[in-house]
């Protein structure tokens, strides 16, 4: 199996398919098995290089979790990996490492999918997130994150069963240090975690932009902050917070039609 070592932690990758290179970053307390039912879809048309996180699924553990080493290690998949600047696809916390790689890191990246992305919650979200940390810092972590699974809508009646057992299985198989450790990655990282704050920074992403939400408010949101032409959000109603497993075909659908424009501007 190919690894890539990073000083601090040794990386678990898989890269198929020809022609521009696309890095897939996962959400938190999952792996790139999540990526599954999408890679086979865009390795017609992509280089397809898809890695598990530091201290999650085959990657090793790490001194650090926090944004800048997650950043970090994305460079090191692009610059060791791709080779080239890579288009990036982020689900959840990885959409927040996308963004803020647009934000913190450009040279490396050619454009940003965000799929149902974690970041930019209001005032009263606020106050969920900083519960919820109390609750992690608790006896029963894993329990906590099914139960903010449930109480986010995650699943809905779409959702099929099996998903859900994949997702509430693996929770369990994710350590106590782990679920906090990706918690505050993205939740400490200031910039990209609460409003107003993220909005100033958002709009410092430059490159061409992705959404896509099953939420059309947070889809809006997103836009007020585009900044390239060819940025687009689409909002796919009705299905869970894994839309690259509910929707694969209509994810890639809508990547692959914004990369026609994208590229060409």
């Amino acid at each position: 199996m190919p690894y890539l070592e990073t000083g601090d932690s040794t990386l678990f990758y898989t890269a198929t398919g020809t022609g521009t290179p696309v890095v897939l970053v996962h959400g938190w307390t999952a792996d790139s098995i999540d990526y599954s039912w999408l890679i086979p879809l865009l390795q017609r048309n992509f280089r397809v290089i898809a890695y598990d996180l530091r201290g999650y699924g085959h990657s090793a553990p790490a001194d650090g979790y926090g944004m800048d080493r997650q950043l970090d290690d994305l460079t090191a998949v692009i610059e060791q990996v791709a080779g080239e600047p890579a288009l990036v696809v982020g689900h959840s916390l990885g959409g927040a490492i996308a963004s803020a790689m647009a934000v913190e890191r450009p040279k490396h990246l050619l454009g940003v999918v965000a799929l149902d992305a974690s970041y930019a919650v209001d005032e009263a979200g606020r106050a969920r997130v900083e519960r919820t940390r109390e609750q992690l810092a608790g006896e029963h972590p894993n329990e906590v994150v099914k139960s903010w699974f449930s109480s986010q809508a995650s699943f809905t009646d779409q959702t099929p069963e099996w998903l859900r057992t994949l997702v509430l299985r693996r929770v369990d198989s994710v350590s106590p240090a782990m679920i906090r450790a990706g918690f505050a990655a993205l939740w400490d990282h200031a910039p990209i975690a609460f409003r107003p704050e993220v909005d100033h920074y958002l709009a410092r992403r430059t490159d061409p932009v992705l959404v896509i939400h099953r939420n059309a408010a947070r889809a809006a949101y997103e836009e007020t902050t585009f900044q390239h032409p060819a940025s687009r959000a689409v909002v796919l109603p009705g299905g869970g917070h894994w839309v690259q497993v509910e929707r694969s075909e209509d994810v890639n659908a809508a990547i692959q039609d914004w990369w026609k424009t994208a590229a060409a501007g």
